[in-house]
Formats: C-alpha cells, sequence, structure tokens
C-alpha cells in the first residue's frame, strides 16, 4: 500500500511540475512552428506516390495556393498541412486511378521570412521550424554596432500586428518581420 501511495505522490509531483512554466508571456515554444504547419505561397513541396514515379513532382506554391496534379487536376495546397495534402491526395487517387495509393508530401523549402534593422546581413532568409529571435540574428550576421539589443520588434505575417519589444527567445513564424532598432549610444 505504501508503495502505490508513493507512485502517485511522485506522479502527481511529475505531472504538476510539467504545468510549471518559466517560458515569460507572448512567446510560444520555439518548436511551435514545426507542428502543423500550415503551406502557403513560397513553400516548395515534394509529392511522392509510392511506385508510380510519373507521379513524383516537386511544385514552388505560388499566389493561388493551388497546383495541377496529374489525373486529378487542381489541388488547393494554400492554409493546408502536409499531412493533410497526402490524406487529400490519396484520397482522390484511390478507385479511378490507383488501388492502394501511398502518398507523401514533404516541405523541401520554406518560404522566407525577414529581418531588417540594425543587423550585419538585413534580408530574406529561408524559415526553419524552431526559429526564434535570437536564431534570425545568428543568421543575419549578428547586431551591428549601432544595434538596440532591447529594441526588438517583430511585424507578424497576415496581420501587419506589431509585437513590441520581444524577448529574443520569441519564436518566429514564416513572413514575419523581424526589425532591430538603432540605439543612440
Amino acid at each position: 500500500m505504501k508503495i502505490i501511495k508513493l507512485w502517485a505522490f511522485l506522479l502527481l509531483s511529475t505531472l504538476l511540475a510539467g504545468c510549471s512554466t518559466s517560458t515569460p508571456p507572448l512567446m510560444d515554444s520555439p518548436d511551435a512552428g514545426s507542428k502543423g504547419y500550415q503551406l502557403d505561397a513560397g513553400d516548395a513541396v515534394n509529392i511522392t506516390v509510392y511506385g508510380e514515379p510519373d507521379m513524383t513532382m516537386k511544385f514552388l506554391i505560388d499566389k493561388s495556393g493551388t497546383i495541377t496534379f496529374p489525373y486529378i487536376g487542381e489541388l488547393v495546397l494554400k492554409g493546408k498541412t502536409p499531412e493533410q495534402v497526402s490524406e487529400e491526395l490519396t484520397n482522390r487517387l484511390r478507385g479511378d486511378y490507383l488501388q492502394n495509393p501511398m502518398v507523401s508530401v514533404s516541405i523541401t523549402d520554406f518560404r522566407k521570412f525577414y529581418i531588417s534593422g540594425e543587423v550585419a546581413n538585413p534580408n530574406g532568409y529561408a524559415y526553419e521550424p524552431g526559429l526564434t529571435v535570437e536564431k534570425t540574428i545568428a543568421l543575419a550576421g549578428g547586431f551591428t554596432d549601432r544595434a538596440d539589443r532591447k529594441d526588438i520588434n517583430i511585424r507578424l505575417s497576415g496581420t501587419n500586428q506589431l509585437l513590441e519589444n520581444v524577448d529574443v527567445r520569441h519564436s518566429v513564424h514564416p513572413g514575419d518581420v523581424v526589425i532591430i532598432g538603432m540605439g543612440f549610444f
């Protein structure tokens, strides 16, 4: 009986410890971008239909967000995860064209995020899952001598909302613009 109580106590302690967070407000986890990533213009995807080499293709998604796929015609990719696209392709190919299609959709190139202001190489860079402000600064060659390391803002993609004075651990998503301010001293 004592062993069961000890086990229950340890289990409850572990669960409660997992509920506490040391992450400051307005920060999402660094790997939030790697789960549920939604495709959009600028992403490049590789679609593989196993056993059908003529149906294995790479696509760059344009502004329309659609592609034309053999035998099924137009397919909307924008706003869907690679898993959702794979499932839809499997369902649309099954029966009329293939008996048991196995489809894989993978992202070969992510769309860009942008960094401007007081960094060595302001520019657009390919997004990487788990990207943070700190990593974007590193990709851009680091701060310039005039950079204000506390004046870091993010203009969010899609909404144009400006997040001011963000922490360097804040996550960055595709299409976001990281803006590094200039200090006067």
